[in-house]
């Protein structure tokens, strides 16, 4: 029986080129790692072009987002590789998880699905040897050959495009990924609102970006953060031509005081970031999503429950809850209040004149009690006579 060649071992023996080396920021650490295209070419080197395949066994859509722009979601993906040693057949295995985003659901899927399929091949042709990223788990990395060279990206900075609502829609290797991706974002918005506070939220790495890498300019020498902003201008002329004017100059309104009041539906975007930076409330993993309570407010069309109804939900339990159906049964399922959660998150970072300006839940051992309200014969009939909410 057959076996690799001398000449494979030899390779397979042999240690990482460190100019094949690359680096990202996650958190608070440096993460080592070898990109997926080189992987292959490693392959085809040692085991030939017909010496080995690849096969996804397994693949599924652990979480989507498609009702905000732009679209997003996240794969979990098996991968097996099969290589040809003489008569042997060797068969490895790997997982990867792959998130993507995009202007359509099915952008989204494709990029997801690509990342996560090559993340799970990278795992399973590691277990051949340094050359395929083994050594990069050693933290002396002794099996990596060639001196460290200074990092030619300048500074450390997190490649992170955020969303309007702050959330993290894609963490990129490289400047050049994080402009793309950025790019993409702007392209896929459809509200001028939205498009804004996504600018807002990326305009400092932009100029982070900058300033450490002058050098990163187009064929025709301009810097790839002037074309970001000229994209976003452009986008934002094109959303807002003809439209009214912004809410901040529209003269404001308190529905909350009129005499069948509205529920005030605050927004603050800090708040969405510290609840998302936050473990999941069910598991305690990370990372989470700010989901807003549903429940904690009557219905508005088109419009989300205020800001300080939110609670961090890892991906996989944020998209059991979408699938539930009914809310409040799932949280009695879990055992879990969330209104009176939601509400502790908010009153942790805001002052009580401001946590006061949203009544607490129902029962709320808190607080008082909220009354419920009282119906007369000069108000409209906002629940019908046995008590249950109209539909929307």
């Amino acid at each position: 029986m057959m076996g690799f060649a001398e000449t494979q071992t030899k390779l397979l023996a042999g240690k990482l080129d460190r100019r094949h080396v690359r680096t990202r920021e996650l958190g608070e650490r440096t993460v080592s790692y070898i990109e997926g295209w080189h992987a292959i070419v490693e392959a085809n080197r040692i085991f030939g072009f017909e010496g080995w395949d690849r096969e996804t066994v397994w693949a599924e859509c652990v979480w989507e987002e498609g009702r905000r722009e732009p679209k997003a979601c996240a794969y979990a993906v098996r991968v097996r590789i099969r290589v040809r040693a003489g008569d042997v057949i060797v068969c490895r295995e790997g997982s990867g998880v792959g998130h993507g985003s995009g202007g359509t659901l099915g952008e989204a899927h494709e990029s997801a699905l690509k990342e996560a399929e090559t993340d799970a091949m990278k795992r399973a042709l590691m277990t051949f040897g340094n050359l395929f990223g083994l050594a990069l788990y050693d933290k002396d990395q002794r099996g990596v050959r060639g001196k460290v060279s200074p990092d030619p990206e300048g500074p450390r900075l997190v490649w992170t495009v955020l969303s309007a609502d702050g959330h993290a829609l894609a963490t990129c290797g490289d400047p050049k990924s994080f402009c793309s991706r950025l790019r993409q974002a702007i392209g896929a918005c459809s509200d001028g609102a939205f498009l804004r506070r996504l600018w807002t939220n990326n305009a400092g790495l932009v100029e982070a970006l900058r300033a450490c890498r002058p050098d990163l300019t187009t064929k025709k020498g301009e810097h790839f953060t002037n074309v970001l902003e000229r994209v976003f201008e452009a986008q934002l002329a094109k959303l807002t031509a003809g439209s009214p004017l912004p809410e901040t100059e529209m003269p404001s309104i308190d529905k909350a005081a009129l005499a069948i009041g509205v529920p005030r539906r605050l927004r603050d975007e800090e708040h969405l970031a510290r609840v998302a930076a936050l473990p999941c409330l069910v598991c305690g993993r990370s990372p989470c999503q700010a989901h807003h309570l549903r429940f904690a407010q009557l219905r508005a069309l088109g419009r989300k429950v205020s800001d300080e109804w939110a609670v961090p939900l890892c991906n996989l339990h944020h998209r059991a809850l979408h699938e539930a159906g009914n809310e409040e049964a799932w949280w009695k399922e879990q055992g879990i209040d969330a209104r009176v959660e939601a509400d502790r998150l908010w009153r942790e970072h805001h002052s009580p004149a401001e946590a006061a300006a949203v009544p607490l839940p129902r029962g709320s051992a808190d607080g008082p009690a909220v009354p419920d309200p009282v119906l007369t014969s000069d108000m409209p009939a906002l629940f019908p006579a046995n008590g249950s909410e109209r539909s929307a």
